[in-house]
């Protein structure tokens, strides 16, 4: 049976008419001969997209250090199952899923910038993959090899591939529903339209605004199928189902929407964001990855129908929503990099062999300096950690100014978690929130006491914490770690001594 999708009334293609063709001829003698090869085993073109993007992923998974959001994941699953679905109920209940898939693989691996970021760079492997399969069903084996290849050296590919975030999980569950959507379209059977509804609802279960990327796909089943009433009627109810099911983390997800409140509302300059997020790098190389996109969607006929509602929609989608409530962020629309990969292998398989060849080199040319300043290591926290952990002295203490403790100290325990917390009044945990909370003053004052050396860490460097601290310390050194971004002081009992307070050295 053929199983290359043609939309009614369309004449095949010449790559599609060979393999027709090749279909009715009688089997040879070799034919009876075992079984063949599965076609993904017998063409190396379906491999080399994935393989080449695990290769990236791999490379370098381990050299920046962790930021922010990704101690915030540290920290939600250190916990224990019953105390992450504390935390869920109070905060990040739409990264839940996440969380509870990345939580063995802490229990087994630990908490290492590999281990915790090795399922992303996995997740972004198998988009690949899925991205490969679909140019091959709608366009050609060769659109699917360079389909692949682009999305491999994506430079955003590897921001989030190497991000204990979820938005590459999301990336790849988002090219499953995409592709099961045209498997459903070529034969809208029940079971497609099944697994296409959990894909649906997996995919809302990593990111709610990763359902923008419905309106898409229903334009894309309007264009790819032959009986489209049937086939639209199977989607609303695929839909519908996994929009039910979705339904418990949206409504959480509503009442935690305080989280976001730090969005701002778009600006021309988001536009600028949303071409940085979807082709980063050179604007070269952002000009040479448009052009192939455009040449892709004029080309790819069928191929266009999915990838240009899937670039388009969803990003214009969320920032039409910003002018309600500002929800627009450039990672929340990482799941369109497999429609960017689409269009531009689409456009590269369109070229003559010797264009082909150079269009391709340029691209990497112009990418690779990109994909090598990403796995650079720099300082960042764990520049700061390593630095506490050799200046340090038994019985320091560590305080930290403001009502909340960031967790750092399980990121990069050996540097944090080694020096006496005085500040600490109830942890993450039993609070039922990311971060740990702060004592009284008056609390702070007795627990100062008992000390001689109190560390203070600052990540957003502002005036010194003297007031924060008791009468008898005086600053003793200061210093600015990771580029000037972390300000370490040490504050010591009796005279100062060191550096001039005010004065600092950048390390």
């Amino acid at each position: 049976m053929n199983t290359e999708f043609r939309p009614a009334g369309q004449p095949a293609g010449p790559a599609v008419a060979e393999r027709e063709l090749a279909a009715a001829r009688p089997a040879g003698p070799s034919a009876a001969v075992g079984r063949p090869a599965p076609g993904w085993l017998r063409d190396w073109t379906a491999l080399a997209g994935p393989l080449a993007t695990l290769v990236l992923m791999l490379w370098g998974l381990a050299a920046r250090p962790f930021w922010g959001d990704e101690a915030d994941t540290i920290s939600a699953v250190s916990r224990s199952l019953p105390q992450m679905l504390h935390l869920l109920g109070h905060v990040d209940a739409v990264h839940g899923l996440y969380y509870l898939l990345l939580w063995p693989v802490v229990r087994l691996a630990g908490p290492s910038e590999f281990a915790v970021r090795l399922p992303s760079a996995l997740a972004m492997a198998a988009a690949a993959g899925g991205v490969t399969a679909i140019a091959r069903r709608l366009a050609s084996g060769q659109a699917g090899l360079y389909a692949g290849l682009v999305f491999a050296v994506l430079p955003t590919v590897t921001l989030q591939g190497h991000d204990a975030r979820p938005y590459a999980l999301l990336t790849a569950a988002a090219v499953l529903a995409s592709y099961l959507l045209i498997r459903a379209a070529q034969q809208p059977t029940g079971r497609w339209f099944a697994g296409y509804g959990l894909a649906v609802a997996l995919t809302g279960y990593l990111q709610l605004f990763g359902l923008l990327l419905l309106p898409a796909h229903a334009i894309a089943l309007a264009l790819l199928t032959r009986d489209r009433r049937p086939a639209l009627r199977s989607w609303l109810v695929s839909v519908s189902v996994a929009s039910l099911a979705v339904a418990p983390v949206a409504v959480l997800g509503w009442q935690q929407r305080a989280q976001i409140a730090w969005i701002p509302r778009p600006g021309w300059h988001d536009a600028s964001d949303l071409v940085s997020t979807l082709v980063a790098g050179p604007a070269a190389a952002a000009l040479a990855i448009g052009l192939l996109g455009l040449l892709g969607a004029l080309r790819g006929r069928e191929l266009s129908w999915l990838a240009v509602p899937w670039l388009l929609l969803p990003p214009a989608l969320l920032l039409a929503m910003s002018e309600i409530k500002p929800v627009y962020n450039g990672r929340y629309a990482t799941y369109c990099l497999p429609a960017v990969a689409l269009l531009a292998g689409a456009g590269l398989a369109a070229l003559a062999r010797p264009a082909r060849i150079i269009a391709l080199a340029a691209v990497l040319s112009l990418i690779a300096p990109t994909l090598r300043a990403q796995r650079v290591p720099t300082g960042g926290m764990r520049s700061v950690a390593q630095f506490l952990q050799a200046e340090a002295r038994p019985g320091d203490a560590i305080a930290y100014p403001g009502g909340a403790i960031p967790p750092w100290y399980l990121a990069y325990p050996d540097g944090f978690a080694r020096l006496r917390d005085i500040s600490l009044a109830r942890t993450g945990p039993a609070l039922g929130h990311l971060y740990a909370s702060t004592v009284p003053r008056p609390v702070l004052d007795r627990r100062e006491r008992g000390v001689r050396r109190i560390w203070v860490v600052q990540t957003v460097p502002r005036q010194g914490p003297a007031g924060y601290l008791a009468l008898g310390f005086r600053l003793a050194h200061e210093w600015r770690l990771a580029g000037g971004a972390t300000a370490v002081w040490l504050y010591t009992k009796g005279p100062a001594g060191g550096v001039t307070p005010g004065r600092a050295r950048v390390l």
